[in-house]
């Protein structure tokens, strides 16, 4: 039986916690466990969260680590309020959608 499929922003939601989980700098291979594979983390991570500006690297003393920035802080509260980020898929169209 196949696991139930993630949503974005359930993903998006699970590495911003993730981040803060780890005391507000996760190592590389933290976000990995999340998002399953390296081709993963390169499209989420270093391809959306980070070219974006949600988070950022720095070298640590054994790894790299990745962090919010304060773009991510608010990111990461708008995931956390489902009802506002259903409102932006709602209006993310060319005209507002119906039953979401």
């Amino acid at each position: 039986m196949h696991p139930l499929r993630r949503t974005p922003s359930e993903i998006a939601l699970e590495l911003m916690n993730c981040i803060d989980s780890a005391g507000g700098s996760a190592s590389k291979w933290d976000l990995i466990k999340i998002l399953g594979n390296e081709s993963q983390f390169q499209y989420w991570v270093e391809e959306f969260m980070i070219r974006d500006k949600f988070i950022t690297t720095s070298a640590g003393a054994e790894h790299r680590v990745y962090k919010k920035t304060e773009s991510g802080e608010l990111f990461h509260r708008l995931l956390k309020n489902g009802s506002i980020m259903r409102a932006f898929v709602k209006v993310s169209g060319r005209k507002l959608r119906r039953g979401l």
